[in-house]
């Protein structure tokens, strides 16, 4: 047997899910992206989960806390939560003048608001250029949005 077939065999083997083509759309772009994460957060009615390397202290990251803010003011049993890198999350930008980086921005939006989300950093590895959390994966009630783009 071959190294193709035995390859093929394996991943034949792996436990799957089966997933309807009618079920799945694709989204081309970064503002369609962002405009179908938005409406989402908007909408749900039970739970929003984020995985992302970081929200930026940027207008593209404070809209989507402006976002999961106001989807929890409006229902507060919402569950909400936003994983990030927990090393990204404590530092600036590269290059930048020394601030608590993105951390920051998270506080000052849990104090502005009376019902808080939690945002919860995920410690992959201590240095950056060992690993940084990349996933880039958001559960919107029983919808699934995943991005690969950095």
């Amino acid at each position: 047997m071959d190294s193709a077939t035995a390859n093929k065999q394996l991943i034949d083997q792996l436990p799957k899910i089966a997933q309807r083509p009618d079920q799945l759309e694709t989204l081309f772009d970064a503002v369609t992206f962002r405009e179908r994460l938005l409406h989402e957060i908007a909408h749900a009615k039970t739970r929003i989960y984020l995985v992302a390397l970081y929200l930026q202290d940027d207008e593209a990251g404070r809209s989507i806390l402006d976002a999961l803010y106001a989807a929890k003011q409006k229902n507060p049993v919402l569950d909400v939560k936003v994983l990030v890198d927990w090393h990204r999350a404590q530092r600036g930008l590269i290059g930048a003048e020394k601030s608590d980086g993105n951390a920051a921005l998270y506080r000052r939006y849990a104090e502005e608001n009376t019902h808080k989300i939690e945002v919860l950093g995920v410690p992959v590895r201590n240095r950056e250029v060992f690993g940084v959390l990349h996933l880039k994966g958001f559960v919107i009630d029983d919808t699934v949005i995943y991005s690969g783009a950095s």
